[in-house]
């Protein structure tokens, strides 16, 4: 470990950097503080030696050696509040004995300057542990002032351990260095701010990427598909859905789902599914052939104008927001009109087909064994044919989906498709590659057993960067606002500082 990782170990107390960088900033910003505490004690503390104020010697050595306790502390709790309003006791202890030993308060009025410094305890306190403890220490100091001025207006004469000579410059330099300090606090806050926008601008093009991503996925899916916003409006027509109903995407994209797609009074599965998404199973209780209870069905039926008439199965699924409501719906339509004992025969030349596809497809046969295995699954995961033909199908497929992926291949040689199947590869390279799949039985070769048709949708990238922004997206409109409420008031507490000098 060389010297730089272990001084960010020091100033983060052993975090991991994977934690809330907000989090990770208030540790460093809190160790850093009491560092600076640390080794500006005994530099005070001979200056108070010198001149002769024994006390405030002792009071600055002793607040120095409890910085180390409590840098001690915030490294073995890991507790911001704990070990931060431990800190700003210490602090503000030693404040309180330089202070009421330098005169506090006087006629002079220039050892008022000294006081600057609650103002740097109270926004430190603000920044590391959050605005309520941020008022009790600042209704703590105020009630200190306020016994101050009691006192003072008593008659009581406050010692001055400071001698009268260099009284001015002590209380300017401490004055000037109270400034400073609250300057960099400034800074803080806005670089805080900072590094907030600059989040939500790396997320928000994070974003629109995944949604490129998203949209690309759909346009390439062989599968016809269209997605609707929830008021009704086409807002996605994939290449497969131009060829399967002729209508070309600039005549749909905005407007009502075209009526050849309609299963009841023109509407189609997804309009049915935004506005009641009950009464789909109602409706159409003896066509479903799978549900969840994520508001995905899958029903058979047919559709008269489409192609003269043909089978489909169609697949459904709203999209939600956060708080659970309807946005939108993606549907997808599969063609089955070939029906030959039990079996769908999407393909007139399967093989063929397979093998031209850019997405990876392979075919299992009855007993478990890949029989196919097209160059897309070459490229996207790294086995080549001739290690994967004639081997079990579950070789390359992560322990936590093989239980679901077992069961939807047994599933579709009795019968059944599906859409929508989310599944975890392993890549020649030990690398996670993460899948949506549509499964379904075709006839094999021979004319005498079927095979189950795996055609995949490489999610990997998606899935991550979902991921991270799922992690970030939740906190990061409330950081902002709370970063914006901290600037604006630093800003007011300066402002009405300076006025008041």
């Amino acid at each position: 470990m060389n010297l730089e990782s272990l001084f960010n170990n020091f100033i983060t107390s052993g975090m991991k950097e994977s934690l809330d960088l907000e989090t990770i900033r208030k540790f460093r910003a809190l160790n850093i503080f009491l560092l600076i505490l640390i080794l500006f004690s005994p530099c005070l503390g001979l200056f108070y030696f010198f001149i002769g104020a024994d006390l405030l010697f002792y009071a600055t050595t002793v607040a120095g050696l409890l910085g180390v306790s409590a840098l001690i502390l915030l490294r073995k709790t890991k507790n911001l509040v704990v070990a931060g309003n431990y800190a700003f006791f210490v602090l503000w202890a030693a404040f309180l004995i330089i202070r009421w030993n330098t005169g506090a308060m006087s006629e002079g009025g220039i050892i008022l300057l000294s006081w600057i410094w609650n103002a740097v305890l109270i926004l430190m306190a603000i920044f590391i542990t959050g605005y309520l403890w941020g008022t009790i220490w600042a209704t703590l100091i105020f009630v200190e002032t306020g016994a101050a001025v009691y006192l003072f207006r008593g008659g009581y004469k406050f010692p001055h351990l400071i001698p009268p000579d260099i009284l001015p410059l002590y209380s300017l330099g401490a004055y000037l260095s109270g400034l400073l300090v609250i300057l960099l606090i400034a800074f803080m806050y806005e670089k805080e701010k900072i590094d907030v926008t600059d989040r939500e601008r790396v997320k928000s093009r994070a974003l629109v990427e995944s949604k490129k991503y998203i949209d690309t996925i759909i346009e390439r899916s062989p599968l016809p598909t269209f997605v609707i916003d929830s008021q009704h409006r086409v807002i996605q027509w994939n290449h497969a859905c131009q060829q399967m109903t002729g209508i070309p995407v600039e005549e749909t994209v905005g407007k009502r789902v075209h009526a050849s797609l309609g299963v009841d009074n023109q509407r189609s599965l997804a309009d049915l599914i935004i506005e009641d998404p009950d009464s789909v199973g109602e409706k159409f209780s003896d066509s479903i052939l799978s549900k969840t209870d994520t508001g995905y069905f899958e029903v058979e039926m047919s559709l008269p104008s489409i192609k003269g008439g043909i089978r489909a199965i169609i697949s459904v699924i709203p999209i939600l927001d956060r708080n659970g409501l309807i946005k939108g719906a993606i549907e997808t339509i599969q063609d089955v009109t070939n029906l030959q004992e039990g079996t769908y025969r999407v393909y007139d030349s399967p093989d063929r087909t397979i093998e031209s596809q850019s997405n990876p497809i392979f075919k299992i046969d009855s007993k478990g064994k890949i029989s196919s295995w097209n160059k897309a699954c070459e490229e996207n995961f790294g086995y080549p044919s001739s290690m994967m033909i004639g081997n079990n199908s579950l070789r390359f497929v992560s322990k936590s989906t093989r239980p679901p992926f077992k069961e939807t291949i047994t599933r579709v040689f009795k019968g059944e498709s599906f859409t929508g199947k989310e599944w975890k590869y392993y890549s020649a390279q030990g690398e996670p590659v993460y899948v949506m799949a549509r499964a379904f039985p075709i006839q094999a070769s021979n004319g005498k057993s079927n095979e189950c048709v795996i055609v995949n949708t490489d999610i990997t990238e998606l899935k991550s960067k979902m991921r991270r922004l799922e992690q970030d997206a939740a906190e990061a409109k409330e950081k902002l606002k709370n970063v914006t409420g901290e600037f604006a008031l630093l800003r007011k507490n300066i402002a009405s500082y300076i006025r008041k000098k």
